[in-house]
């Protein structure tokens, strides 16, 4: 990390926006292909269909990845809680908002602060410590004997990872506005990526569908024998 408090906490801020745009990324590709019924009626009941299974399984992947690498307390990761205890520095704060005209930045820092421990020690730590887990266990390693991961429902964890993606959205969102004086909203990259998701999953479909390049193969075949 760099000498100067100032340039590491940029440092660290930096790699937190370049590691959520990876996030936002595979999670709104992914979420497209998770909710389309249309799309699971074109390749239900298919051999393309394994495919897409595979695909979307590994965005799923790599979207928890990526959120907890954000959230990783490993030394030189981007610690989220080390981020909150520099703005909790009276002397970095003073450096990143001087003057009563950054009353409203230093509130964002404040609500940084309060967004990161209550996932730290707060209401909202058990989410994070069930993607921990998930995370050591089933996805970064393959462990011979996995602990429990608890009885938990799984539309239950699906809406705990949104919050987590919601408030780790938000809070790229404030450190960037603190940090940086940058105005950047992580829900216009989120619509970038759903638009283009929304063209690529558009085309995939299985192979009994009439507009697979199978079965236009096929009926042009046919037209030729019938000829």
């Amino acid at each position: 990390m760099c000498a100067d408090p100032i340039d590491d906490l940029r440092a660290k801020v930096k790699a937190a926006v370049e590691e959520f745009d990876s996030v936002v990324a595979y999670h709104e590709t992914w979420r497209v292909a998770s909710r389309d019924k249309a799309l699971h009626q074109r390749v239900s009941h298919s051999f393309a269909g394994n495919t897409f299974l595979v695909v979307r399984s590994v965005l799923r992947r790599e979207t928890l990845l990526a959120l907890s690498r954000l959230w990783d307390t490993q030394r030189g990761a981007i610690c989220m809680s080390s981020i909150a205890d520099d703005l909790e520095k009276p002397a970095i704060l003073d450096a990143l908002c001087p003057t009563a005209n950054y009353a409203a930045h230093r509130q964002m820092a404040v609500e940084v602060v309060n967004l990161i421990r209550k996932y730290e020690n707060g209401a909202s730590r058990a989410i994070l410590k069930r993607l921990r887990k998930v995370r050591n266990q089933h996805l970064a390693h393959h462990q011979v004997v996995r602990k429990p991961i608890g009885v938990v429902q799984e539309d239950k964890i699906e809406k705990e990872i949104e919050a987590l993606y919601a408030d780790s959205a938000r809070l790229i969102s404030l450190l960037e506005h603190v940090v940086e004086k940058n105005a950047y909203d992580p829900k216009d990259t989120a619509g970038i990526y759903t638009f283009y998701g929304q063209f690529f999953w558009e085309g995939v479909c299985g192979e009994s569908t009439a507009d697979h390049p199978r079965q236009k193969r096929l009926r042009a075949v046919s037209s030729t024998q019938a000829c």
